[in-house]
């Protein structure tokens, strides 16, 4: 009789605790593979009043598996910027210039890879309430089209632990 019991017992432990292993595993397949990038949906900002000679454009971006190591960081987001380029999604106004700002946040607790900004009555979550998780910016502009790469190491906390600035590849502090 307590042979019976503890094949039950054993079994039904077995067909509780493999389905939960499984479901953890892919849920973190994603987080735990390659590095990945990709825009954030709808958080994409343009704006400028008609009577400024500016418009800003802002798009933010999620990097699953970011390198730790700034210099990687900076090249990366760089190559990213190349292969994806902005400048040809936004019309040229006549007589503006456009400055462009891509942002780049690591995923986190607080900004999982399915994250969308929430603007209902009793929460307001946008994606400015995430800057502990950006470790990565570049902004440049049609006036001054060199570009300016930052790159952050942060603790869990969003405390900037290390700060690299580029102009292009040149490393400014």
């Amino acid at each position: 009789m307590i042979k019976v019991n503890l094949k039950i017992l054993v079994l039904m432990i077995g067909i509780f605790l493999i389905p939960l292993y499984l479901i953890g595993c892919t849920k973190n397949e994603e987080s735990s593979g390659e590095t990945k990038i990709f825009e954030i949906d709808n958080t994409e900002e343009v704006f400028g009043k008609k009577d400024e000679e500016v418009v800003t454009v802002r798009k933010h971006y999620l990097i699953l598996n970011p390198p730790k190591d700034l210099i990687q960081l900076k090249e990366l987001v760089g190559k990213y910027s190349k292969d994806h380029p902005v400048e040809g999604e936004i019309k040229v106004i006549e007589g503006k210039n456009r400055i462009f700002y891509m942002y780049f946040y690591r995923e986190s607790d607080d900004l999982p890879k399915d994250w969308q900004p929430d603007e209902s009555y009793m929460n307001t979550d946008r994606i400015e309430h995430h800057k502990h998780d950006l470790i990565a910016s570049i902004i440049w502009s049609d006036a001054d089209p060199q570009k300016e790469y930052y790159s952050y190491d942060k603790s869990k906390e969003g405390k900037v632990i290390k700060r690299m600035h580029f102009i292009e590849d040149q490393l400014v502090e």
